[in-house]
């Protein structure tokens, strides 16, 4: 019987291309957004692009879900319950090394050379803390995309309190209980910045807990897959959930992408639209943990199962590396030549600075890890 411990294949590479959406997110936004017909009246490409930032949230749903099968191993089969002092010592280890490596060379490069920003020493310390967008006095991050960090590393603290809450008998109470915390804090947090710039309103309402429903469907899908193998049960149809959570995912995306103007407007989607994505994606996870072919085809591949691997790199470097070759882009140049040039150089270029980020700074956490007999999210 496999252990949660071992790896999931479909997993990892779902991991992967959740790092390569959100690189394709931003190269196509940096190129001038172009609609990628392959020919006139042709179906469009440019939504799929668009859509990318959902990528963060199966990096949310799936991290949860990761994390949260050695507690659903202690609630259910009786294992020792992980040591919480170890547990955050580890996840201390698997984001703050590599971040603070890539936090002291843009810096020293901006030193050097005058590219980028430097930091005040008030912006120093909330980089060093990950609390440059917590609280209400908060700071710009110095890459825009690790406005995320904050929030995963607030899910690591708070996920040994809630690990109690996946016995059989309470999960129902937590479901319930983070769905109306999310929908309280977004309602409460659009009404105070309604009038802001999107960017504010952004950074206000995506926070822990405007977003604390799907990590906790997460836990709860590694929960789910945790009984399973200790009951030796698995659908027999489990490409019907596979698909089925596809699907729903996909008319999910559709729709955000159908109202995206007026979403950051009050838009009803704007309130429960991460709920409902992580829920359709609960189906898509157990599918892919329980080993379905088709999930397995889609994710299983191995590039897409090392880029998995290098994901974290993937997302702390990609956008650096775009804004560093973007001014070299002949402005002159079509909205889909600058796409096609720019994806020819970032994608290439971020992969080996994720691997070399990978091989020299969290491999050997990620060691430490796997003898810990935890999983690396």
């Amino acid at each position: 019987m496999r252990t949660p411990s071992t790896e999931l294949p479909a997993l990892t590479g779902l991991r992967g291309f959740a790092a390569l959406w959100v690189l394709l997110l931003h190269v196509w936004f940096f190129a001038g957004e172009p609609a990628l017909q392959l020919w006139s009246g042709g179906p469009a490409f440019g939504p799929f692009f668009n859509l990318g930032w959902a990528g963060v949230d199966v990096f949310f749903c799936l991290s949860a879900f990761l994390l949260a099968m050695p507690f659903a191993r202690w609630r259910y089969d009786g294992a020792p319950r992980p040591d919480t002092g170890r547990y955050l010592w580890r996840r201390t280890l698997r984001i703050y090394p590599a971040y603070l490596l890539q936090l002291g060379i843009l810096l020293g490069i901006a030193t050097l050379t005058g590219e980028g920003r430097l930091l005040d020493l008030r912006e120093l310390v909330a980089h060093v803390f990950l609390w440059f967008n917590m609280g209400r006095d908060w700071v710009a991050p110095l890459v825009g995309v690790w406005f995320t960090l904050p929030i995963e590393f607030a899910f690591y603290l708070l996920l040994p309190f809630l690990a109690p809450m996946l016995d059989r008998g309470r999960w129902p109470w937590l479901l319930v209980g983070a769905v109306a915390v999310t929908l309280g804090w977004r309602v409460l947090a659009y009404g105070l910045v309604a009038a802001e710039p999107v960017p504010i309103r952004v950074v206000e309402i995506e926070r822990l807990l405007g977003r604390i429903d799907q990590f906790v469907i997460g836990m709860l899908a590694g929960a789910a897959f945790v009984a399973s193998l200790s009951s030796g049960w698995r659908p027999r149809r489990r490409a019907l959930w596979f698909w089925g959570g596809v699907a729903g995912c996909t008319l999910l995306l559709a729709a955000l992408y159908v109202v995206r103007a007026d979403y950051w407007d009050g838009h009803p989607l704007l309130f429960v639209w991460h709920g409902l994505f992580s829920a359709s994606l609960l189906p898509v996870l157990l599918a892919a943990a329980w080993g379905d072919r088709s999930a397995v085809m889609l994710f299983g591949s191995r590039v897409l199962r090392h880029l998995g691997r290098v994901s974290f790199g993937v997302y702390l470097w990609h956008m650096p590396i775009v804004l560093a070759v973007l001014p070299h882009i002949p402005a002159a140049w079509g909205a889909a030549t600058k796409l096609a040039v720019l994806l020819a150089i970032v994608l290439p270029a971020t992969l080996i600075v994720a691997q070399a980020s990978f091989v020299l700074v969290e491999r050997p956490l990620l060691e430490r890890g796997r003898r810990a007999r935890l999983p690396a999210a």
